[in-house]
Parts: C-alpha cells; sequence; structure tokens
C-alpha cells in the first residue's frame, strides 16, 4: 500500500488532555510504525510537544502546536485554521479525537476545501449522560460548526458497541467504524515500584490499596464510591482507597466533603494526578483499580491496570462485560449497594487471588487490544475510505 498521510486533530494532547491524548500519541505512533506518514495538530505548548514526541518515541517534529484566541477550553486558533488552509493538499484523511470545542472548525474548512474523508472519534461526548454538561454551551457550538462536522463526517470511531449506540441515539446515519482503545508494548513489559509509591505517599507496607486514578469529576460517580466505601467500615480495617487525578470543577471538595462527613479520613487518601512512572508504581502497589464512573468511552485506566497485572472492578456505565468473561474483574451498575457488594467480594479476597485476576486480565489486553493492532485497523479504515481498500468487517453501515 503507498503510505498514507495521516493528520490526527486534538484540542490537547499534552496532560490537560486526560484520555484523548493518548490515543491520538499512540495512534500516530503505530501509524508511523507501518510506514505512513502521521502527524498531530493540537493547542499545546511546543516544549511539552517536544517532550511528548520523546517519551512515546515519535518521530522528529510530528507534533504540531497552535496558539488559542480565547477560552482555553474552547481552542480557537485562527493560526491552525490558516495552516490547514495551506497545508490542505498534504494530507489524505484528518482523524479528529474530541469534539465541542473550535478544532471542528479545522476539520469542517479542511474538508470543504479538498473533499477528502475524514474520521471523528467523540470518546464519549455523544454519550447520554456526557450531553447533559454544560447543556447550552454545546447546543450553541452544535449550531455553529459541530453539526455540519458530524453530519459530513465519512466514518465515526466508536470505542466500543456502546458507544456506537449513543451515535444513533443522537440521530446520526454515518458509518461507524468499532475500534477500541490500545495498550502499548511498553506498558505491557514495564515495571513499577510498589514500595516506592507507599514510601511517598506514607502508605504502610501491610495496607492494601484500591485505586481510583482518573480525573476527580461529577461522571466519575466518586460519591457513591464514597457511600459505599462507608457502609464497609467494618470490613476495611486492612485496606485504604487511594483516590489519584486532577481536581476538575472543583469537585475534589466535594468529595472531600463526603469523606469528612462520614468519617472516612482513615480510609481514604487523595494524592493528587500521576504521570509517568509514577502511575506505574500506583499500579504495583495496588490490589483492585476502582472505576465507578456514569459513563465511559474506553478508558484507558482500564487497559492500564490490566496490563499491570491488577484486577478492575467498574460499572456498566463502561464498556468492560469482558472483566467478567475473562474473570479479571468486577462489571457492575453504578449504583452504592451494587459497587458495595462488588467491593466487599473484593476486599475477601486473598492477595493471591487477585493476583491471579490480574494475570487472567493481562493475558486478555496482550491479545486483543495493543496499539500495533489498533494502528493497523486505523489504515485498514483509512484505505476503505480512499477507496484503496475493502470495507473492514469493524465497520458499521446504516
Amino acid at each position: 500500500m503507498t503510505p498514507l498521510r495521516v493528520l490526527h486533530l486534538a484540542s490537547h494532547v499534552g496532560k490537560c488532555s486526560f484520555g484523548i491524548g493518548p490515543v491520538a500519541l499512540n495512534l500516530a505512533r503505530g501509524q508511523q510504525a507501518l510506514g505512513h506518514r502521521a502527524e498531530i495538530w493540537s493547542c499545546d505548548l511546543a516544549t511539552e510537544a517536544r517532550e511528548l514526541e520523546e517519551e512515546n518515541h515519535l518521530l522528529p517534529n510530528t507534533i504540531r502546536t497552535f496558539p488559542i484566541a480565547g477560552p482555553q477550553r474552547l481552542a480557537y486558533s485562527p493560526a491552525m485554521e490558516r495552516a490547514i488552509a495551506q497545508r490542505a493538499d498534504e494530507f489524505d484523511v484528518i482523524h479528529q479525537h474530541g469534539i465541542w470545542t473550535a478544532t471542528s472548525r479545522v476539520t469542517n474548512r479542511w474538508r470543504a476545501q479538498t473533499g477528502k474523508p475524514t474520521v471523528i472519534a467523540p470518546h464519549g461526548s455523544l454519550d447520554a449522560w456526557a450531553l447533559r454538561r454544560s447543556i447550552w454551551k454545546k447546543r450553541l457550538v452544535l449550531l455553529l460548526y459541530e453539526r455540519e462536522n458530524l453530519d459530513k463526517v465519512a466514518c465515526l470511531h466508536a470505542l466500543s458497541a456502546r458507544e456506537a449506540e449513543g451515535f444513533r441515539k443522537f440521530g446520526l446515519k454515518n458509518p461507524i467504524a468499532m475500534i477500541p482503545n490500545g495498550i502499548s508494548e511498553d506498558w505491557l513489559l514495564s515495571q513499577g515500584d510498589g514500595a516506592a509509591f507507599r514510601h511517598r505517599f506514607g502508605l504502610p507496607k501491610d495496607t492494601r490499596l484500591l485505586l481510583f486514578l482518573g480525573r476527580i469529576t461529577p461522571i466519575k460517580n466518586l460519591p457513591t464510591l464514597i457511600q459505599a466505601i462507608s457502609e464497609l467500615k467494618p470490613h476495611l480495617e486492612n485496606w485504604k482507597l487511594v483516590i489519584a487525578g486532577v481536581n476538575e470543577f472543583g469537585h475534589q471538595n466535594e468529595v472531600e466533603s463526603l469523606v469528612k462527613q462520614l468519617s472516612l479520613e482513615p480510609y481514604v487518601q487523595f494524592v493528587g494526578p500521576l504521570y509517568g512512572q509514577s502511575k506505574r508504581d500506583a499500579f504495583t502497589a495496588a490490589d483492585l483499580l476502582v472505576l465507578p464512573s456514569h459513563s465511559e468511552g474506553s478508558p484507558a485506566v482500564v487497559l492500564e491496570s490490566l496490563g499491570a497485572g491488577v484486577p478492575v472492578l467498574t460499572t456498566k456505565g463502561a464498556p468492560w462485560q469482558e472483566l467478567v468473561t475473562h474473570r479479571c474483574g468486577w462489571w457492575v451498575e453504578p449504583t452504592v449497594p451494587a459497587i458495595g457488594e462488588a467491593l466487599l467480594d473484593a476486599i475477601t479476597r486473598s492477595p493471591e487471588e487477585l493476583q491471579a485476576m490480574g494475570r487472567r486480565g493481562k493475558a486478555l489486553v496482550t491479545e486483543k487490544y495493543t496499539w500495533a493492532r489498533v494502528a493497523h485497523q486505523t489504515i485498514e479504515l483509512y484505505a476503505w475510505l480512499l477507496e484503496r481498500g475493502e470495507s473492514p468487517d469493524f465497520v458499521q453501515v446504516v
């Protein structure tokens, strides 16, 4: 196949991008490894972009950054819009990550100028729960440019069958490619230092750890987890919940207030966001990852946990039924009784039982969820959209 020229668009791919950035970075890396030219355009700082290239083993100058005019969250960049007009013919396809920002204006402009195919991965942004957040802002953005972007996209990229159902409920009739997130070989081969993590945060070596790792934001449903923990107090003598993540919308203050109200200070500890080796160390120290979210697209933290050999307890807001079918975790309703029952089952198991579950989880993601496999699927998708290949079996057409 003639090498393809792929442009990944995202408002950000650095630390403030949360789960979206690693997807764009790993896809670009995987596509470059297959011999294709993949670039990333974002509104990160140039210094962070160079660091990300080095950390992710990307070719030099893979990431091009542009300044923002106006509110950071909107990511409106006239400079990016001018650049896409000037370099329109240099790309065969645009793969946009995330919606509801002015990055969609760039995609619209390129599509109108070239007539070439675009792919959009909303990353959970069209889920019913997510749509209820900032509803007036989204209605305005939809009117200004997002409706055009979604209606005219050549193919939507769903991370799960559940997310694809959300696209249809939103009224979209475009083809949908169901391609999950992946896990890197580097992560699968990496090692963590659990003792270093415990020492850093003053956690006794004999205390068993439940780990929450992600944004501290309403969609993650942490108050429900805290309520479930409260009801399990008699069983938690040797356990502690470690909450690691960025405080978004000031939500951590609400969660901390609930912890104090329920007198759970001895059982819950906030440690702030974790990156790089510190994050890997946290997984090594943990007995179980807990993700109580109302809704998720394809949470990278589940893949990271299983890739580190740590079982997972998450809700049916995340597309992870395989936790049950492969006996590597719990998949329950996002309610206090359901999470509490699963937690009780988990904390009454021996370390050896949980480690065996973790090993099964690692075998699952090693077989099915590597970024190399995901990158190959995206190239198949682009080739079909460019009329250079057959329709892949993971594409759903109305």
